[in-house]
């Protein structure tokens, strides 16, 4: 008579079980979460204008009463370059399109120099994405200073966005910013040109740095502008088959818009140039 292991017959293991049951109550959580942000009042999805990029977002956009963070990454050479402003550049391109759903609106930018050569935004440059006029700077000596001046600027009427330049990660200040720009539809931004401990009431987290661009061929040009973006963190939207989303992007001074490179237009060593450093552009 045969002999029948009964390891044959056994029940699967509990962590067998316990892992698609953790997964599935996590999806579940995070669309309730989403449902309910989208409800909330003054909410709106503003898309990027890169359907890729969009189509993992919340309603396929940034949610305008949220806070959101971008932070400048290391370029090729593996360090992040002083005057790299790729994090710059798309702090921006967001700031832009925040503009455009509210016309006439004044963008307030808080910031707080770093050193003697830290340079304020230069207006002509910040033309390719919104009109500078729209822009009110605001310089202050403290990180205090600056979150209360983003938080009640979240709550002045005819503010279209609200961007702080800064190192510092507050909690609490962090969830007075979410509460303030939840109650108003403002959207909050903060810029770190360094890597800084991860707010958790972020909605997204960006991680930006400067890609090379590509020349045409037989030509020595520099080429269009590029970055290395990565979503690091995407509270509400659709969850990406990636660990961490990232794409090589590309902005065109003359449409004023933002597309993804194809992976196979990243180009070899031959047609790339170096990263094109943004800093010499954007601050003066």
């Amino acid at each position: 008579m045969p002999v029948i292991s009964p390891v044959a017959f056994a029940p699967p293991a509990a962590n067998d079980q316990a892992a698609p049951v953790a997964a599935q109550l996590r999806e579940k959580i995070r669309r309730l979460e989403r449902a309910h942000s989208v409800q909330r009042a003054g909410q709106a999805a503003v898309p990027l204008g890169v359907p890729a990029i969009d189509a993992l977002l919340p309603e396929g956009g940034l949610l305008s009463g949220a806070v959101h963070e971008i932070e400048a990454g290391p370029g090729p050479s593996g360090r992040i370059a002083p005057h790299d402003g790729a994090a710059l550049g798309f702090a921006a391109h967001l700031l832009g399109r925040f503009a455009a759903t509210r016309p006439g609106g004044t963008l307030l930018w808080c910031r707080r120099p770093f050193g003697t050569f830290d340079a304020p935004p230069y207006a002509p440059a910040l033309a390719a994405w919104f009109d500078p006029a729209l822009l009110m700077l605001v310089t202050v000596r403290r990180d205090e200073d600056l979150f209360w001046a983003m938080e009640e600027g979240l709550r002045c009427p005819g503010v279209a966005a609200v961007l702080g330049e800064t190192r510092a990660a507050d909690p609490t200040a962090g969830r007075r910013l979410s509460l303030a720009a939840e109650k108003s539809g403002v959207p909050a931004l903060l810029l770190r040109s360094q890597p800084s401990q991860a707010q958790g009431i972020c909605t997204t987290r960006w991680r930006l740095a400067s890609a090379a661009s590509h020349s045409t061929p037989g030509l020595g040009d520099v080429g269009r502008p590029r970055w290395r973006l990565k979503l690091l963190r995407n509270r509400f939207g659709t969850p990406s088959a990636e660990e961490i989303p990232t794409w090589i992007v590309e902005w065109n001074d003359e449409t004023h818009c933002l597309s993804v490179v194809p992976q196979a237009h990243h180009g070899s060593a031959g047609a790339d140039r170096a990263a094109r450093p943004f800093g010499s552009r954007l601050v003066g």
